[in-house]
Formats: structure tokens, C-alpha cells, sequence
């Protein structure tokens, strides 16, 4: 639930506008360690899911909408191409319904965020690179799971 807290701070800080970058790098950081943590606690504790732990997905989702908000908000990405690119992901994943189609929607979404910032405020790029790579080295059996799961289901949506 904190992701979706989260993911209201940072469409707000689209308010602010570009000033609020490093404030939106340090939030986005924070939530996709709770992100981390709380998959880790769940499948340590394997109880049945709360109404919370079944809409984890869509909370992760709030939080890449959120990124791609702020920087439509605060001018860093332009809103036609934007409103274009939500329509045509909503198409497909209304379409597919599937959570890999979601998936590759949503990555170059979270990559935006590292783009903007190699430009605008290269410390933070390097904040969230560091960050970046200590999440892959402290949950890199999850991580590859994921991308495992990610192929087979791309390969069982091409066989449809």
C-alpha cells in the first residue's frame, strides 16, 4: 500500500514541476525497495494474500504512471506523445489482458526517470544506478524469476 502513497506524492510533485526531480528519484527509489521488501516478506511468511497483496500489481503499476506523470506534468516529456503512448499500452493490455503485455508497456516508462536524469541531474542518475544495482545483487534470484516468467508468458502469448 505504501507504493500507492508513494505513487500520489510523486504525481503531485508534477505540480512542482522540474525543481522536484531528485525529490521524485529518492520516492521512486523508496518504493520499488518496498517493492523488494514486502515480496520478500510474503513469500517468507506464505500466508494467502490480503486484498492488499492481491492488487501488488496494480500498486506497482500506480507507481510507473505516477513517474510518467510527473515528467509530463513538469514539462519533460511532451503530452501528445504521452497520451498516445498510455492510449496505445491501454489498447493492448485491454486487448491481451495479459500482465507481460502490461510488463513491456511499462518498462520504458520506468526507464524514462533515468533518462531525464542523465540529463537535468546527473547525481541522481547516479543515486538510482547505485540503488539499481544493489537491488539486482540483493534480489537477483526474484529478479530472474521475473524475467523468466516474462519470456515463457511471451512465448505462450505468440502461440495464441
Amino acid at each position: 500500500m505504501s507504493r500507492g502513497l508513494i505513487a500520489a506524492a510523486i504525481f503531485s510533485l508534477g505540480f512542482i514541476g522540474e525543481g522536484a526531480l531528485e525529490a521524485v528519484i529518492l520516492l521512486t527509489m523508496l518504493g520499488w525497495t518496498t517493492d523488494i521488501l514486502d515480496g520478500r516478506l510474503a513469500r517468507k511468511y506464505n500466508k494467502p494474500p490480503t486484498w492488499v497483496g492481491e492488487k501488488e500489481f496494480a500498486f506497482d503499476m500506480a507507481m510507473v504512471f505516477s513517474g510518467l506523470c510527473y515528467l509530463v506534468l513538469s514539462g519533460f516529456i511532451p503530452f501528445v506523445p504521452a497520451i498516445v503512448y498510455v492510449m496505445v499500452a491501454a489498447a493492448f493490455i485491454a486487448y491481451f489482458r495479459s500482465k507481460m503485455v502490461t510488463m513491456s508497456f511499462a518498462t520504458p516508462a520506468v526507464a524514462l526517470p533515468l533518462v531525464v536524469a542523465y540529463f537535468e541531474a546527473p547525481h541522481a542518475l547516479i543515486w538510482y544506478v547505485v540503488w539499481i544495482v544493489g537491488a539486482l545483487v540483493f534480489d537477483w534470484r526474484r529478479f530472474s524469476g521475473v524475467v523468466r516468467e516474462f519470456i515463457h508468458n511471451a512465448k505462450n502469448l505468440s502461440q495464441r
